[in-house]
């Protein structure tokens, strides 16, 4: 029978071998507080109270947010917590599959519930609806009783407006994703800290977790969920995350981004600093250690396989030595490495772009994005002319920077791009504009149109500001869809859209795709479960009779848009139009 883990009948027998497991598991654990240790099967474990990782990590969130922000504090707090708990779930499920030697995914997974349990998250009650199948039909739905996320709240008594097991989420979808290697996320869609039955979820991948939640919500209409509390569970987590912006302008929103941020974007830099420097050091000790290279192969080894670096020599496109750690990077045996030609061990993209900078006599390749059997990843790779069996050799120093590439990216974007839709931001946008006009030379025409909902305090006043940052969301995707080839589509701020038209033959193809935006928008959005009509008003000016840079340019197109509003709106004005009306009109 069952101790910890309750699953539908027909799984059983599968949890009871995941509970031996688990138990041989937890069974050797060994404490030495003289030593300040815990270990299970030989691996270091700490003690956390639940409350720091909860409803403490929350407060703290809070203070930094300020007073009047406190759903903005606590969808950061939640990306975090989640991001957090998710990549610990996966690398504890790594590091608990290798150890106990599983192979089987479904013997990974059905060690998640057991090993939670063991660890003191929650007891897992997975329910029938739910079909953990390793692909785009895996769905789980399960309960969390006793949850140290919503115990650690309900003992504080403090107030809250949205589920609160947001780790437990994290964890269990790392754990399963890391089992099946497949994408997936898991939600909260009640919690027992909001006075409700259970700590209830759902896991899916992730392009289909909210439909899955709604088809959910309107099987079950009995769990009485709220629309505002739909719209918590049904946002994607994260850490960049970009929250509702209320009355506030775009950069005061950002703002208290930033501010909020500043801690960890300073760790961050700190961070890379630090490993910049420890790579300048690294590439002195490897010139050092090159001249002893030469003098016995034994020895090159030695100091190779101590290396962090993946470390080949090649002659003749062949590798005739490899170092541990480059099994790691190409995930082959040391062997095959060995035997292979670099051309087997790269895409050919990649080792397109290696012997071009060997024949170039290029040091180095820095940034390489390689790319070999849907594994993506990104490295530097220092070239040293070498000898090997008296023969002339290069040796690749190749070091993994995935890490840190794949944070400068977030980073890149979150300068560059709006949070909430997707698209460019207007730092972005004024420069797509500003090189298009760069190369112009008054000698080919270009569009700017400025775009401005209709009514849409309206909306917001009616339906909350979830619902319009929802909307903003559905109206970029749809212009996206309408506006396609070289058009550049950005959201100003706000309810305020720019579109970028280069290199047309005539105004009318501006004013085209001014229509093309008005037909898009004809078909009504769904917002509150309520079907919601919305339009544009847009300005059209034209490079260069309209103005030669991009502040005349947008200035003019601006004036024309309030010309298309005044004029009865769900239209568009051009600006040549505009400035030859009389005072009067």
């Amino acid at each position: 029978m069952l101790s910890t883990v309750k699953v539908p009948k027909a799984f059983e027998p599968l949890f009871a071998e995941a509970e031996a497991k688990v138990k041989q598991f937890f069974d050797q654990q060994k404490a030495n507080p003289s030593h300040g240790s815990i270990e299970i099967h030989g691996s270091r474990y700490v003690l956390v109270r639940g409350a720091a990782f909860s409803v403490e990590f929350f407060q703290l969130v809070r203070k930094i947010f300020g007073d009047g922000h406190q759903q903005d504090a606590d969808r950061f707090s939640a990306g975090i917590l989640y991001e957090l708990a998710h990549s610990v779930g996966q690398s504890d499920a790594k590091q608990f599959h290798a150890t106990m030697n599983l192979s089987d995914p479904v013997a990974k997974l059905s060690a998640g519930p057991v090993h939670f349990a063991h660890s003191g998250w929650a007891f897992v009650d997975i329910l029938d609806e739910s079909n953990p199948s390793p692909d785009e039909n895996f769905c789980l739905v399960y309960k969390h009783p006793y949850s140290f996320e919503c115990d650690a709240w309900l003992n504080s008594k403090s107030d809250v407006e949205h589920p609160v097991c947001i780790m437990n989420a994290g964890y269990s979808s790392g754990w399963c994703q890391e089992s099946f290697g497949i994408s997936l996320e898991a939600r909260e869609i009640t919690c027992r800290s909001m006075e409700q039955e259970d700590c209830l979820f759902i896991m899916a991948p992730p392009h289909l977790i909210e439909q899955k939640i709604q088809d959910f919500v309107q099987r079950h209409p009995e769990l009485s969920i709220t629309d505002s509390e739909l719209a918590f569970v049904s946002e994607q987590p994260g850490l960049f995350h970009q929250a509702e912006a209320g009355q506030a302008s775009f950069n005061g929103m950002l703002q208290q981004r930033l501010l909020a941020y500043a801690r960890n974007l300073e760790a961050t830099q700190q961070q890379l600093s630090e490993n910049i420097e420890q790579l300048k050091q690294e590439i002195k000790r490897r010139e050092q250690v090159e001249a002893q290279l030469l003098e016995s192969e034994k020895r090159w080894r030695e100091l190779s396989d101590a290396t962090f670096d993946a470390i080949i020599v090649v002659q003749n496109d062949q590798v005739v030595s490899a170092n541990r750690v480059s099994e790691t990077l190409f995930d082959l045996p040391h062997q095959k490495i060995e035997s292979a030609q670099l051309s087997d061990l790269f895409a050919a993209d990649t080792y397109k772009i290696i012997v071009t900078a060997l024949n170039s006599g290029d040091k180095e390749i820095n940034n390489l994005k390689v790319q070999k059997d849907e594994v993506e990843k990104f490295v530097d790779i220092q070239f040293h002319q070498s000898v090997f069996n008296e023969q002339p050799a290069v040796m690749c120093a190749i070091r993994d920077i995935t890490e840190r590439a794949v944070a400068m990216q977030r980073l890149e974007r979150l300068a560059n791009f709006d949070a909430l839709t997707g698209l460019p931001n207007r730092t972005l946008f004024q420069r797509v504009v500003n090189r298009s006009l760069l190369s112009s030379n008054f000698s080919h025409k270009h569009g700017l149109l400025f775009l401005d909902l209709d009514n849409f305090k309206i909306i917001n006043d009616t339906h909350g500001h979830s619902a319009g940052d929802l909307l903003l969301f559905e109206v970029a995707n749809r212009l996206s869809n309408a506006i396609r080839g070289s058009n550049t589509i950005c959201r100003l701020g706000g309810d305020e859209f720019g579109i970028w038209v280069p290199d047309i033959s005539t105004d009318e193809a501006a004013k085209q795709v001014a229509l093309q935006i008005i037909e898009a928008l004809k078909e009504p959005f769904r917002v509150s479960r309520e079907q919601v009509r919305v339009t544009f008003s847009i300005g059209v000016a034209i490079y260069p009779h309209d103005g030669t840079d991009y502040t005349t340019l947008t200035r003019n197109s601006d004036m024309a848009m309030y010309d298309a509003k005044n004029s009865g709106k769900n239209r568009y004005s051009c600006y040549s139009a505009v400035r030859h009306k009389a005072p009067s009109d």
